[in-house]
């Protein structure tokens, strides 16, 4: 078992020179992966205590940091990804920022900078798709931490990425910047699935080029996908996904659309 020196040491090191995940601290759901995510929690949850009284001006300029943040390391995380391991190559088919959460890249300008229902749509998917994405890989790492450390780059991104996607979504709704019970028309439901349904023309284009990847999952291919992609057409299974998406977009606001059009 490698020492705290020892990870510190290889923070940069990529994964093609690591040994096995069992010789790291700190991978998936051991000691060290539980203490660094309750800092990180604590962290959250001290943002968003300090946050959520000040004023829009000051939120977007905190929105507008963590962004920039989080573009700069994933190009970061995309060029040492290429360039840092066993062979130098662009993994076409699993590296581009095309996957639910990657979307919060180009939602943010638009929740910063944006008005009317372009803020809206932004800020709607940051607080449902986004919230949920980062939640779930915050909580559950497994792409990253069954081979790194969480005290490694990729774990510390990994953590940090979906951490802020928390972060901004709790904080823009503990602060009022965003809220789930503004809907007053039924199609505002499918507002905050527009960034989604965007980002979902490129996802596909390269889905379906020789590339053959599984962005935005609509092959499903991926992870506990795979048993029901590989029994269902490629038609059927983009358009099971395209509508999975639409409802997660819109439940967060369906109860207040509904309490409404009863009264």
């Amino acid at each position: 078992m490698w020492t705290m020196g020892e990870l510190l040491r290889n923070f940069f090191t990529h994964k093609d020179f690591l040994p096995a995940a069992e010789q790291l601290p700190g991978t998936l759901f051991t000691p060290l992966h539980f203490l660094t995510s309750a800092c990180w929690v604590a962290v959250i949850v001290l943002l968003c205590v300090r946050l959520k009284h000040q004023s829009e001006r000051v939120l977007q300029r905190v929105f507008a940091g963590l962004w920039i943040a989080t573009v700069v390391l994933e190009i970061a995380k995309i060029t040492w990804e290429t360039c840092c391991g066993a062979t130098v190559s662009f993994e076409w088919g699993g590296i581009l920022p095309l996957y639910p959460c990657s979307i919060f890249m180009y939602a943010m300008p638009f929740a910063v900078w944006g008005k009317g229902r372009v803020r809206y749509a932004a800020c709607g998917y940051v607080c449902s798709l986004g919230l949920l994405g980062g939640v779930i890989n915050f909580v559950y790492p497994a792409n990253v931490l069954s081979n790194y450390s969480c005290v490694s780059f990729a774990g510390f991104h990994t953590l940090f990425y979906h951490g802020t996607l928390v972060l901004c979504a709790l904080l823009m709704l503990v602060s009022g910047y965003h809220s789930y019970t503004r809907v007053t028309k039924g199609y505002e439901l499918l507002l905050p699935a527009v960034p989604a349904l965007c980002v979902s023309v490129v996802a596909n284009l390269v889905n379906f080029s020789p590339v053959q990847s599984d962005y935005m999952f609509f092959k499903l291919n991926s992870f506990f996908f795979a048993p029901l992609g590989a029994a269902t057409p490629d038609w059927l299974s983009v358009m099971l996904v395209y509508a999975i998406y639409l409802l997660i977009h819109a439940l967060p606001y369906l109860p207040a659309w509904l309490k409404r059009k009863k009264t």
